[in-house]
């Protein structure tokens, strides 16, 4: 055995037990997400009469097949004892703890496109994610955070909206008449 392979081992025999749990409990959820995924492909329609040779299932059974063997391979290499290696970065601070007022920030802020989506469209909720994003990682000009939104989201209208063809709601229910439908901004 080579030096390295040696190192390599004893490393991964002194990881701590809480660390190998913690790559045991991500691989099982891809592995979980990987079998769901294999299964829901199953259910794809395909129009009958379809002139396509391949059919529709044929990309994601492959992806989902190679993320259930890679998953696979990852648990059967965790389980014989083969963790990864602790990040080490010169900029990260170990005792730091986490800021859950900016976790719950930007949760909120993704949260909010719920809501705001069907009620004022999809540029006013890129408008009010990205401001409270940027607002929630440390922005100290709202109203640059507001103006960047904008601009992404009447951007995002306009290339996935209006070019590409994709529904996004440019109005919600609330702000029917401010920006039509059949509009600059497609819908």
């Amino acid at each position: 055995m080579t030096d390295q392979s040696i190192a390599g081992a004893q490393a991964s025999a002194g990881a701590p037990r809480s660390r190998k749990i913690g790559e045991l409990v991500f691989v099982g959820v891809i592995l979980v997400f990987s079998v769901v995924a294999l299964v829901m492909t199953g259910f794809i329609r395909e129009p009958l009469g379809s002139s396509n040779v391949l059919g529709a299932r044929v990309v994601p059974y492959a992806v989902t097949g190679l993320m259930l063997l890679s998953s696979l391979g990852a648990l059967i290499a965790v389980l014989r004892g083969d963790v990864g290696a602790p990040d080490e970065g010169e900029d990260i601070d170990d005792e730091a703890k986490t800021s859950w007022k900016t976790v719950v920030l930007l949760a909120l802020s993704f949260a909010s496109l719920i809501i705001v989506i069907p009620l004022a469209g999809w540029p006013v909720a890129v408008v009010v994610l990205f401001t409270g994003a940027s607002l929630a990682l440390g922005s100290t000009s709202w109203w640059r955070a507001l103006l960047l939104g904008l601009g992404l989201g009447v951007l995002t209208q306009l290339l996935f909206g209006t070019l590409l063809g994709l529904s996004l709601p440019v109005c919600g229910t609330v702000l029917p008449g401010l920006i039509g439908a059949s509009g600059v901004f497609g819908g």
